[in-house]
């Protein structure tokens, strides 16, 4: 039984990924995901995450085409 659940539920479940998954979602809940990286590090008191962490978000919103729209 549990199997031919699996198989029903598949398609509806990948339905579901695809449409939250989209390229305008991905670059909305990207940049707020991003931004609050960036907000993190900003207000922590250690200056090594600043230099560790910023660079790689920015070369993420870079290769994922996801503009800093703060």
């Amino acid at each position: 039984m549990n199997k031919f659940l699996l198989t029903m539920m598949g398609p509806m479940i990948q339905n579901v990924i695809s449409e939250l998954l989209n390229e305008d979602n991905i670059r909305a809940y990207g940049d707020k995901l991003f931004d609050f990286i960036e907000d993190a590090v900003a207000d922590s008191a250690t200056s090594i995450d600043d230099i560790a962490v910023l660079p790689i978000v920015a070369t993420l919103r870079k290769s994922l085409n996801i503009p800093d729209n703060d």
